[in-house]
């Protein structure tokens, strides 16, 4: 059964009365779990027992997808970060406000007119909008992709209102991460903090054009309320190492920063939950620093798969493989339909969604130790895991 999904809505430039043009986007529908006995074709994320929320994506006038859990495990990569050098902008004391005030010149509105059609073949021009922050002084500002994926020109306006045309120097849609760049040398980066220090209950700051509302950004604060989630977008791509947070998130403010308390980027604004009161989402920085600096250079990491179909056992332990992909790292190894998937390396596997997690830390090419039970009996098997085709 797919996922219905709203479709990506734009406002018409003209605006409509009362609202700003392109700030409003029509609420994800909840998913609708499909038969739990019933197995997916690969690539298409199926929904596992237990309450489900729609997610929808945080660009202005480009959101309303609907995104759950997914059970594919054919994960996305998502690698353990270098050290991250020192930047320029960091609060060490003091209020929210003086963090705000130090971080501002760092956050930028992106915009980009957009073309749509509607079911009817009517086409429309509206405006899509969201969130930036500045990577490097030299002008490279990151955002999600999500923002910046129904064109080729956005621009970039910053805190003193001065603008910018942007070049898309790369997205992956699978990571939801862009990089841009603006002919500028004279930016303020924000500093990079480290979530994987966070602990449940750190007060998070957000910081974003939410709604896509002129002048000054909106500022949003609350608590890290779990860490470690995944979600599942429309388009398949599997989002891992998500930070939660009762933080305020509204569309517009997709791509915009998630700061601690010293007014370091712990996470990029990317997802809310429908249908739920506080639950945001923000994509963890520390594992995705390498792929923001591939990014930066003009390249698209590639990503781990290891090429099996699962579903849960109904026991709460561990995933049944129903399918292997032929020339897969999986199909390479001694691994057979049937076995249960208990671990991966040092992971608990519990469900197909964490399989997929666990998948998303490695990169093609890593050997990982998956233990299945088999007849009875608990074996270790090594598995090589190939690339996700893009």
């Amino acid at each position: 059964m797919n996922n219905p999904v709203a479709p990506p809505y734009t406002n018409p430039l003209s605006g409509i009365p009362g609202e700003p043009p392109g700030a409003w986007a029509p609420p994800a529908s909840a998913p609708t779990p499909p038969e739990p006995s019933t197995p997916r074709p690969r690539g298409r994320g199926r929904f596992g027992a237990g309450v489900l929320v729609g997610v929808a994506l945080t660009g202005a006038a480009v959101g309303g997808y609907a995104i759950g859990q997914q059970d594919d495990p054919s994960a996305v990569v998502t690698t353990e970060a270098p050290p991250v050098a020192a930047q320029d902008v960091s609060v060490s004391t003091g209020s929210i406000s003086d963090l705000v005030d130090a971080v501002r010149p760092s956050v930028v509105s992106v915009r980009q007119e957009v073309t749509q059609t509607n079911p009817l073949g009517q086409t429309s021009r509206g405006q899509a909008a969201g969130t930036g922050f500045v990577l490097s002084g030299d002008g490279y500002i990151v955002t999600n992709n999500h923002v910046i994926a129904e064109g080729d020109s956005p621009v970039v306006t910053f805190a003193d209102g001065t603008t910018e045309p942007a070049t898309i120097v790369a997205g992956d849609p699978s990571r939801d991460l862009a990089v841009l760049k603006v002919d500028r040398t004279d930016l303020v980066p924000l500093a990079v903090g480290d979530s994987d220090a966070l602990r449940l209950g750190d007060q998070l700051i957000a910081v974003g054009y939410a709604l896509d509302l002129n002048g000054e950004p909106s500022v949003t604060a609350g608590i890290l309320s779990a860490k470690n989630r995944t979600i599942t977008a429309e388009n398949g791509a599997q989002l891992v190492n998500l930070l939660q947070t009762d933080t305020a998130i509204n569309p517009g403010n997709s791509g915009g920063p998630l700061l601690n308390g010293r007014g370091e980027v712990v996470g990029i604004n990317t997802a809310i939950a429908g249908g739920a009161e506080n639950i945001g989402f923000a994509i963890a920085i520390t594992p995705v620093m390498d792929v923001i600096d591939s990014l930066r250079d003009g390249s698209v990491p590639d990503r781990a798969l290891m090429g099996v179909t699962t579903q849960p056992t109904g026991e709460g332990l561990g995933v049944e493989i129903v399918e292997i992909a032929d020339g897969s790292g999986a199909a390479d190894s001694d691994l057979r339909v049937g076995d249960v998937i208990v671990a991966l390396d040092d992971t608990e596997i519990t469900d197909p969604t964490s399989l997929g997690a666990a998948v998303a830390k490695y990169q093609p090419g890593d050997t990982v130790t998956v233990t299945v039970e088999r007849d009875g009996s608990t074996v270790e098997i090594a598995v090589t895991l190939g690339t996700r085709p893009t």
